[in-house]
């Protein structure tokens, strides 16, 4: 009975804030932006640029859809999560229901990671075979590519979104912060030669691609990080910042406003 009613209290959290992410004409736009790998590649190909290729699919992609679109679309959807309905007044009620705050982040953190990867996925898998389909090769020609780009999808996800969880729960403005970490902080030490950029999210998201993907522009990209240890920190780092964000919020004493 436990079991079920824990299975019945996610539900109701998850479905709750799903249709919040992607229900809301916020939702549409971020869906909107998700999209632009897509609607550029599609683009490319009914112009038919003869240079539209597997290289040129990740030439675009990478500072595209890593460090603008996947930021974006986590910062605004991860940092709403706590602090909006702290803002709107609902969250005091809803704590007021038989569901402990740990397990509320929890759950609202799992319901970003299903429409954030929702939002995300389908436009690269569909990009990726627009590409092929111009070319005129098979689905399966550069799956080392694919599989690359939904690996590093699923991890930045993941681990963009515990970050801003957290910025969320600590500050009261969090999209400010969000913007000045996820853009600024990224593109400038991720950039930094030497261990510096190893304190970005982005130069491991690179570092699996480069160690993933046969025939990439990051070739020349300098790592010393590989796949297998790129993935272990991001894991670690999303479970971390998620448990900071329940210990910070725990300690927070919300009051219903009158």
């Amino acid at each position: 009975m436990d079991l079920v009613e824990s299975l019945r209290k996610a539900w109701v959290v998850t479905g709750l804030t799903l249709r919040y992410l992607m229900g809301t004409r916020r939702g549409i736009a971020i869906g909107v932006l998700a999209a632009v790998p897509l609607i550029l590649t599609v683009g490319l190909a009914v112009a038919r640029v003869e240079s539209l290729g597997i290289q040129l699919f990740q030439i675009l992609l990478i500072p595209l859809f890593l460090q603008l679109v996947l930021i974006f679309v986590t910062l605004v959807n991860a940092s709403t999560l706590i602090r909006d309905e702290i803002e709107d007044n609902t969250l005091p009620y809803l704590l007021t229901r038989p569901i402990s705050k740990p397990a509320l982040v929890f759950y609202k953190y799992v319901a970003y990671l299903a429409s954030a990867l929702v939002l995300l996925v389908p436009p690269i898998v569909l990009a990726y075979g627009v590409t092929e389909l111009h070319t005129g090769s098979p689905f399966s020609a550069d799956l080392d590519v694919l599989s690359g780009f939904l690996l590093t999808t699923i991890l930045g996800s993941a681990a963009y979104g515990a970050l801003f969880l957290f910025i969320s729960v600590l500050v009261r403005r969090p999209l400010f912060v969000g913007l000045l970490l996820g853009f600024l902080w990224e593109s400038v030490v991720g950039n930094i030669p030497g261990d510096v950029r190893k304190l970005s999210v982005i130069h491991y998201l690179k570092s699996i691609l480069k160690n993933t993907i046969s025939v990439t522009p990051l070739a020349t990209y300098s790592t010393d990080v590989s796949a297998a240890i790129s993935v272990v920190v991001l894991v670690g780092f999303s479970i971390a910042m998620v448990v900071l964000s329940i210990l910070v919020f725990q300690q927070m004493e919300l009051k219903q406003k009158a």
